[in-house]
């Protein structure tokens, strides 16, 4: 199956042989798939909280080894029925953490837990590849705080809305925005539209607390002189 355009930035993202990929909150395993078919990694692990989407998943990929006489799902493949936020890392030094599809505050949780779950001296040399769904000024304000740094950020339109892939990596040195100073480009105008759409959406919001929104406002008005 051809992936959507947001699956498919993610999956160039991934360019060198990785140990272990994560494919957390997975939903089908669309990415997953394409990482193992291409033999991204050593080994791909699926991770997702839903157990009808989980056992479909193990059942297709029980298919796909057969036919492909690939190897158990201990060597090649993995599906993990449970929380993204309870996995544990490995010692593997070549890892890469791919969360997506879910909200900016779920995902930020999601990262605080692996953080606190995991020792540092592995999680340190973990690439995670994030994208999230909306919110991601608390996303990335969370993240920063967490001490994680920026490895790149770029803006996609898919399907008609605006996402934002996120990599970041706690031997980063590159400080991440909160609004995404790299992502820009000043004179693109799908760009200008979801600053547009951003602005418009904060304002709404003025009511329930003016002062953390307008805050939130006038860090984006910052960006691009428009």
């Amino acid at each position: 199956m051809k992936l959507s355009k947001r699956l498919a930035t993610i999956d160039a993202l991934i360019t060198e042989p990785e140990d272990i990929i994560w494919d957390c909150c997975c939903d089908h395993g669309y990415l997953g798939l394409a990482l193992l078919k291409r033999n991204a990694a050593n080994k791909v692990v699926f991770v997702d909280i839903v157990p009808d989407l989980m056992a479909n998943l193990e059942l297709l990929l029980l298919r796909v080894s057969s036919a492909q006489s690939m190897h158990s799902n201990n060597d090649q493949w993995q599906v993990l029925c449970k929380d993204v936020g309870t996995i544990k890392l490995t010692s593997d030094t070549k890892q890469v953490v791919v969360i997506a599809g879910v909200g900016g505050e779920l995902l930020l949780k999601l990262m605080q837990q692996v953080v606190a779950n995991n020792s540092m001296h592995i999680i340190q040399n973990v690439r995670f590849i994030l994208c999230p769904v909306q919110h991601t000024y608390t996303l990335r304000t969370g993240l920063d705080l967490l001490g994680l740094g920026l490895l790149s950020e770029q803006i996609i339109v898919d399907n008609k809305r605006f996402y934002e892939v996120i990599e970041v990596s706690f031997n980063s040195n590159t400080t991440l925005s909160k609004t995404g100073d790299m992502m820009w480009q000043y004179d693109n105008a799908v760009h200008k539209a979801y600053k547009q759409q951003l602005l418009n959406h904060y304002t709404k919001m003025l009511n329930k607390d003016a002062l953390y929104y307008q805050k939130v406002i006038t860090d984006y008005q910052g960006l691009i002189d428009s």
